[in-house]
């Protein structure tokens, strides 16, 4: 007897399962083989470059501190006497020149004091007189013998107190006349009111400081320094100076005196450097960062700071057969623009200024279009790669 036939739905089940390994199969080796090929093709980081040549790089020191005024150039005004505030003539920023009158107090007091004065002298220069003209009419009775000696000598001696108390009365007029006149306050020289700080009617002590006025065509900067820094400079060396509210704008300054003792407090060097204020625009008590220049150093070996990789040891990265290779060097002068490599690097080596940071050495790099070797115009970098 013939064994009985399967049934059609087996051989289609069979079917479908032929087909259904056959795409895994397919979708599997599809995979692998589009993973080796991104293995295969990395992508080349977009990098800025320069050629490591020869320039000039200046030695500097940076410092900074508070503008000042030049000594004697600042002077604090007040009365030598005392009183009540009656006028302030100016406010701060006004431009004064010399013998301008700036302040005074309430002239009543001191007016009475001189009209006093004056009163107290005509009473001594009266009782002058009437000594005067009784020591005559004495020396006439002694010489025709109706009077004694000692009448004249009395006489004399009054004439002489009377004529003292005269002196005394113009010492005491002179002296009311000149409390008068520094019940104002002038300008010693042409300049600007730097502080005010006494308002009208207020009552002010002698000596104590109504206006501030200040030359402030020269300024001076007052740096501490470490005694190791200070010691490298010299009076006469040229400085830039730049202030925090005036960007972009630098100020010619030079190094005028180094204070020949440390500060026992901080354990810092003065140094101060005299700044030209010609046109104005810097302003007293501003802090103000100086750059001094040391030296200037020729036909050295730099690249633009902009290169320099941040870390422990100074290092950079330069492209060597397409690839990116991170090289650690010496540093010596730097200026705003350039480092001086000691060591570490040869003449002509291409080396990344932009698109270096965290960059893993053998990187493969390419260089942006239209840069060339040592252009520095900033281009746009990969995202991640950017310094």
């Amino acid at each position: 007897m013939p064994p009985p036939r399967r049934s059609g739905p087996s051989r289609i089940y069979r079917r479908r399962l032929v087909r259904s390994s056959s795409l895994v199969l397919l979708a599997v080796f599809s995979a692998c083989h589009r993973g080796s090929g991104e293995e295969q093709a990395p992508a080349a980081v977009l990098v800025t470059t320069v050629k490591a040549a020869r320039g000039d790089v200046s030695s500097a020191v940076e410092a900074a501190g508070e503008l000042a005024a030049v000594p004697g150039n600042d002077v604090k005004l007040g009365p030598l006497v005392a009183g009540r505030l009656a006028e302030v003539a100016v406010a701060e920023g006004d431009q004064v020149q010399p013998g301008q009158l700036l302040a005074s107090l309430d002239l009543t007091p001191l007016r009475d004091a001189l009209a006093q004065a004056e009163a107290q002298l005509g009473q001594a220069r009266a009782q002058e007189a009437n000594a005067k003209a009784r020591l005559q009419r004495a020396e006439k009775a002694l010489a025709a013998g109706v009077a004694a000696a000692q009448e004249v000598e009395d006489d004399r001696l009054a004439l002489a107190t009377a004529q003292a108390a005269v002196r005394t009365a113009q010492a005491v007029v002179s002296t009311a006349r000149n409390q008068l006149g520094r019940s104002e306050l002038r300008a010693p020289f042409a300049g600007v009111v730097a502080h005010v700080f006494v308002a009208p009617g207020e009552p002010v002590d002698a000596n104590k400081a109504v206006v501030e006025v200040a030359r402030t065509e020269e300024l001076e900067v007052r740096a501490p320094l470490a005694p190791a820094t200070a010691a490298g400079l010299k009076v006469g060396q040229r400085a830039d100076v730049r202030v925090d509210g005036l960007p972009g704008q630098t100020f010619a300054a030079r190094v005028v005196a180094l204070a020949p003792t440390i500060d026992p407090v901080t354990g810092a060097a003065l140094v101060r450097l005299r700044v030209d204020n010609g046109k104005g625009a810097l302003r007293l008590g501003a802090f103000a960062h100086a750059r001094i220049e040391r030296e200037l150093r020729h036909d050295v070996l730099r690249v633009p700071r902009a290169a320099l990789l941040g870390g422990e040891q100074p290092a950079l990265e330069v492209v060597e057969g397409g690839k990116s290779k991170r090289k650690q060097v010496q540093l010596g002068a730097q200026d705003e623009s350039f480092a001086e490599i000691v060591s570490g690097l040869s003449e002509g080596e291409i080396v990344i200024v932009q698109g270096a940071y965290a960059l893993p050495d053998g990187t493969p790099v390419r260089e942006a279009a239209g840069a060339g070797p040592g252009e520095k115009e900033p281009v746009p970098v990969s995202e991640g790669t950017s310094r």
